[in-house]
């Protein structure tokens, strides 16, 4: 450790020697009070994680907290011993000198990041990666996650690597001299593998940040079992199951073992197979009947049964630990923490014992947190490790398999008789796309959408129970929305539709916009089954009270341009409902490519200021808009990103009316307002 006599260690003591005051307090801000959770934390996407990397257990560990102390006394003898010194330039260590109001979850969050967070990382940072380096800057940065609906009782943080990562930037600014001196001591290899990382692993460790209220306190002080089989929250629907076989990323066994004795792997190809999401790699079971999520009772009076606990936030948690390959999951309120470690092979979380920021001793709270992001960095550079050596044992093996498949006879291949074919089939047709009138016919008709999530860490275990709420607006199709008192109990495969959606394309004020594709069995005359396929749809979600608010109005839209018969919008197959989260999702065609990417794509700038357009684009485009026009509809935000293009067709479309305003049942096209919006989308096209 640092001698009494060493010039830093006054600062080192002033580091390490910090716990919180303990005259913090809450008080809410009086226009913005934080209001217990009214229902649950869970999302649409928590509940559809895949089943082999879901959370089992969990498991409480009396001695983690002395193990990570441990583990930052182990680190710094190792940095002085091998000849390094700590320098007092630019070091900051805070300290609270007045009382702290921490109104809400986002001053928790900011309060740790200033008196805790930032130092912490620092220490990690140069204790592993930039020993000789004099200076205190740090290759992290800790993020809270903004820009969305709260009520300031929970906001997500998470540590990542600063800069721009993907763009292979680090952000270390040349006029700030200690970012100056890093860069210019920081190994080229170092540089290579720490951006790697942060294209490898976004977060690298998740904090769950609750308000410093009573409810948040009383969920931190339940006292948790020494063992507990976690009870996962995932979709009600029954008779649709899928199993999950995807790869796991590697756990670091040597390093959670310090932890953990007891954990050893059973995974032999842990070091030799890569973690690569393969849509193949599951096993699915469905019944002759489908049974969907049960409606629950009225809103208002679920909202008044709900009291929080602690596991739908472990749950949520734990859902992006996983989505973003992360081991390390802390929970804070200001008051107490606690610290988890996430084990994927057995999806087990390892939990420390209640942290008392304010009167923890041995070690002392600070200290604890150094601890903390030592830990998480050294993990993530040890799996960094592993992952990186079965990428390059991969590319051999895949370079092997090459040669021996060039060097090799030719093989031949097997004929398949007619009754062989028959029997693979089993009397179930694929029909292609050119059955459009068939599969809007099938879609328009059915009450239950089961939508699978099915990119990265997800792989439904079940599906979500989507109902309909509007009818689909396909002009060839005049279909009436089943009563919602008829939702049966029971489907059978020709009475519900399935829903795949893959990685998300798009988010903005209304939802986030997911690629969609869709099957559905329908009986032929003949009375055997064929099944329709589609893979250009999108579903548009919307998840808060103002997003789907604006949905709703946007499906209402829709409906009525729809019943005008305007062209040059996306044709809308219904809006729907899901009875596990409450989502709301808007079902359409995808009418391909919107003017700014496709500039972007074009000129490689992604600040595009000029749109290129051909004649006959110009002209459909403003013929979409006089028949808008004509129904008596304003859009009210006509801009690039919503004048989409399909590449295969050429055809046009105007999208997102969630702004629109529907003044007539007439012809508004004269109006200053309308002939100002056309001619706004003339400039745009010119």
């Amino acid at each position: 450790m640092i001698p009494p006599d060493d010039p830093f260690f006054p600062l080192f003591k002033k580091a390490f020697d910090f716990n919180y005051r303990s005259d913090m307090y809450y008080k809410p801000i009086p226009s913005k009070p934080v209001l217990p959770p009214k229902s649950s934390p869970l999302t649409f996407y928590d509940r559809h994680l895949a089943s082999n990397l879901i959370l089992k257990q969990t498991i409480c560990i009396p001695s983690m907290v002395h193990i990570l102390s441990k583990l930052c006394d182990d680190s710094l003898e190792k940095y002085l011993a091998n000849g390094h010194k700590f320098h007092q330039a630019d070091f900051h260590a805070t300290e609270v000198q007045v009382a702290q109001n921490l109104q809400n979850a986002h001053a928790v969050s900011y309060f740790y990041m200033c008196n805790a967070g930032q130092l912490s990382h620092q220490f990690a940072s140069k204790l592993l990666l930039h020993p000789n380096s004099r200076s205190w800057a740090s290759l992290f940065n800790m993020i809270e996650a903004r820009g969305y609906e709260s009520d300031g009782f929970l906001v997500d943080a998470w540590l990542t690597v600063r800069g721009l990562p993907e763009e292979g930037n680090l952000g270390l600014r040349e006029n700030i001299d200690s970012e100056l001196e890093l860069l210019g001591n920081l190994e080229q290899s170092t540089t290579e593998r720490i951006l790697d990382i942060g294209r490898r692993y976004p977060r690298l460790a998740t904090w769950e940040m609750f308000a410093m209220t009573d409810v948040a306190i009383a969920l931190f002080q339940k006292r948790l079992a020494s063992r507990s089989d976690f009870s996962w929250e995932g979709c009600g629907a029954r008779g649709f199951q899928t199993t999950s076989h995807l790869p796991l990323p590697p756990d670091t066994i040597e390093f959670i073992s310090k932890f953990v004795p007891s954990v050893t792997s059973t995974r032999s190809t842990a070091r030799k197979k890569p973690a690569v999401w393969d849509s193949n790699s599951k096993s699915v079971k469905i019944s002759t009947v489908v049974r969907p999520t049960k409606p629950a009772g009225t809103s208002a009076r679920r909202r008044s049964q709900y009291r929080p606990e602690l596991r739908p936030y472990l749950q949520h948690a734990w859902v992006t630990a996983a989505v973003n390959d992360s081991t390390f999951i802390i929970l804070h309120c200001g008051r107490y923490e606690r610290i988890g470690i996430r084990h994927r092979e057995s999806q087990t979380l390892y939990l420390s014992e209640l942290i008392d920021p304010i009167n923890t001793q041995d070690p002392r709270y600070r200290k604890l947190q150094i601890a903390l992001h030592i830990a998480i960095i050294q993990d993530v550079l040890e799996r960094h490790e592993l992952i990186t050596a079965s990428d390059s044992r991969a590319k051999r093996s895949v370079a092997q398999i090459d040669d021996e498949t060039e060097a090799g006879p030719p093989k031949k291949r097997r004929k398949v008789g007619v009754s062989s074919k028959s029997n693979v089939i089993n009397n179930i047709r694929t029909v292609s796309l050119q059955a459009r009138r068939l599969n809007l016919e099938a879609i328009s008709t059915r009450m239950i959408a089961l939508v699978n999530v099915q990119y990265g860490a997800y792989c439904s275990p079940t599906p979500a129970s989507f109902i309909r709420l509007s009818s689909s607006c396909a002009p060839s199709v005049q279909s009436e929305l089943p009563p919602l008192e008829g939702l049966k109990s029971g489907y059978k495969s020709s009475e519900y539709f399935t829903l795949t959606m893959d990685a998300p394309i798009g988010d903005g004020a209304t939802g986030v916009v997911h690629p969609i594709s869709l099957e559905v069995q329908v009986f032929n005359p003949s009375g055997d089954v064929s099944v329709l396929k589609r893979n250009d749809l999108i579903m548009k979600l919307a998840f808060g009270n103002e997003e789907q608010d604006r949905l709703r109005h946007e499906s209402e839209v829709y409906t009525h341009l729809a019943r005008h018969r305007v062209k040059g919008i996306p044709i809308v197959h219904g809006l729907f409902h899901d009875l596990d989260s409450g989502t709301l999702g808007l079902l359409m065609d995808n009418v391909g490519q919107s003017l700014i990417d496709r500039e972007v794509e074009r000129t490689g700038n992604e600040y595009a200021s000029y749109i290129t357009t051909t004649a006959a684009e110009r002209w459909a485009f403003l013929a979409a808009m006089k028949s808008i026009h004509k129904a008596g509809v304003q859009h009210r935000d006509i801009r690039p990103h919503n004048l989409l293009v399909n590449p295969r067709t050429g055809s046009v479309a105007i999208i997102d009316f969630d702004r629109a305003e529907i003044l007539a049942h007439k012809d508004i096209s004269m109006r200053p307002s309308s002939v100002n919006e056309s001619d706004s989308l003339d400039a745009i096209l010119s």
